[in-house]
């Protein structure tokens, strides 16, 4: 039966309907990596109280707390990954997503009931379990309710949800006592879960378990037309020859069977980890510190607190966020992707000049701004590109039966490789000094975008067949009438 949520809300429309119902469905799915962004950003303003002597822990954390803290989510969200991309395939996607948000609900009421240093590093790794659940079912969640023209600003929605944690956290932590920003981020994955509840499951995923008339249902709801319109119709008909064609499960052997997905798969797994490599995510976790550091110099021009810098900071990555949703369906994945990954190689490659100005002696502080500028232009290139479009790019270059198992390997690996990031990025700036440091994050990404140029297909409104042919060295011409059966 179709969820009374949705038969209630389905009002008379025209025949070319509204995507209302598809983007505040795609917020909603998206709140667990709210929550996400919230527990990312949560160290950093919290960071100096846990280490003061008026520590909530009854005593100051050290610092190899405090990295284990940073870090511990990434080791149990690859576990994660695996368990729910099964989960989505053999459960839905709703219910894979509805028990992401339980395990991040428990590790908030952890924190709240204790927070002693063992205490606050399980509860890390509770909520590093459900957001690594959320991180594979969110994207194709949003992906499969999504129609073709909205499918790359939705996507970014993944992203927008976290920026938008960051700033939520960084915000309240500077406002708020330590126990009531507990509270209210205890309030998100509940919230999320209830009004899951209530929503439909995918049209994809209904129409493998042969409801077809409530997937006619789900799509009208979601494109606020009839559910006997022709489009619908259409619609339901490309569904029924995928399904026939390609039923969906988490098989590597499938995916390394065939050349050409293979290769598309390194193709995403690279573009995605120069996300995780760029360096942006060790910068917002460490953004309070990175700031002390930089303001250490008595020559440097920076008035604000670093609490107040890393809350510009998540206003920034904000503002580049809704950057991405408003271009990415406009100028398409490979520029935007390009520019950016530029747009942080340059600044990240200033910081690092900065740092080794600074440590030489230099007249680092005739350029105290830079610090703060270069940081800003970073995340700011960072979310309206390197982070988002990974993720839109990694749905768009497989069919249905492969996109589970694809997002389950990459966002698995992607993951650990931040765990890794976030543990060793303290040590090696003890031992090679943050000019180092950035100087390498600023390679990687310039490098990235040399590879974008060559290697990567576009694939904004395109066909898995076109993109394929791409990926081959081929040129095809556009079939017209001909039912795409590898595409949603």
């Amino acid at each position: 039966m179709v969820n009374k949520m949705y038969k209630v809300t389905h009002e008379k429309s025209e025949n070319h309907g509204s995507k209302h119902n598809q983007v505040l469905m795609s917020i909603v799915v998206c709140m667990p990596i709210l929550a996400y962004g919230t527990a990312m950003g949560w160290i950093s303003p919290n960071k100096a109280l846990l280490m003061g002597d008026s520590s909530p822990s009854n005593g100051p954390l050290s610092e190899e707390d405090v990295s284990w803290m940073a870090s511990i989510m990434f080791i149990f969200a690859p576990i994660a990954v695996f368990i729910y991309g099964v989960a989505a395939d053999k459960f839905g996607r709703k219910n894979a997503l509805l028990f992401a948000s339980v395990p991040i609900s428990l590790g908030w009421a952890v924190k709240l009931i204790c927070a002693n240093p063992i205490a606050l590093i399980g509860a890390r790794a509770l909520i590093g379990f459900g957001s690594g659940g959320a991180f594979v079912v969110c994207p194709l969640y949003v992906k499969e309710i999504s129609e073709d023209s909205i499918r790359g600003m939705t996507g970014t929605f993944v992203i927008f949800s976290q920026t938008v944690g960051n700033l939520l956290v960084f915000i309240l932590g500077d406002l708020l006592p330590f126990h009531t920003v507990l509270w209210i981020l205890l309030a998100i994955p509940l919230i999320h879960f209830c009004i899951l509840l209530r929503l439909p499951e995918t049209p994809s995923y209904l129409m493998k378990c042969g409801k077809n008339e409530e997937t006619a249902k789900v799509l009208g709801w979601l494109r606020s037309v009839p559910h006997t319109d022709k489009a619908i119709s259409d619609e339901v008909d490309k569904l029924i020859i995928e399904q026939t064609t390609c039923e969906p499960k988490f098989s590597p052997k499938l995916l390394f069977a065939d050349k050409t997905a293979l290769k598309a798969f390194w193709v995403a797994l690279i573009v995605n980890l120069t996300r995780e490599f760029c360096g942006c995510i060790a910068v917002l976790v460490y953004a309070s510190h990175i700031f002390a550091e930089a303001g250490k110099d008595p020559d440097t021009s920076i008035a604000l607190s670093p609490n107040k810098q890393s809350i510009l900071l998540a206003v920034v990555q904000i503002f580049g966020s809704f950057l991405a949703c408003q271009l990415v369906d406009r100028v398409g994945r490979k520029p935007l992707l390009a520019v950016t990954s530029a747009a942080a190689g340059v600044s990240l490659c200033a910081l690092g000049a900065w740092f080794y100005a600074r440590g030489a002696g230099g007249a680092a502080g005739a350029a105290g701004w830079l610090p703060i500028a270069a940081l800003c232009t970073c995340i700011f290139a960072d979310a309206s590109g390197l982070q988002p479009l990974p993720f839109v790019i990694m749905t768009e270059m497989f069919s249905f039966q492969l996109r589970g198992t694809v997002a389950t390997l990459i966002m698995a690996i992607s993951l650990g490789t931040d765990f890794a990031l976030l543990k060793l990025f303290a040590p090696l700036n003890s031992w090679i000094g943050y000019h180092s440091t950035f100087w390498i994050f600023s390679f990687i990404c310039l490098a990235n975008v040399f590879y974008l140029i060559f290697c990567v297909p576009e694939t904004k409104m395109r066909s898995l067949e076109d993109i394929y042919a791409d990926l081959e060295g081929k040129k095809r011409k556009k079939k017209e009438n001909v039912v795409e059966t590898n595409h949603v």
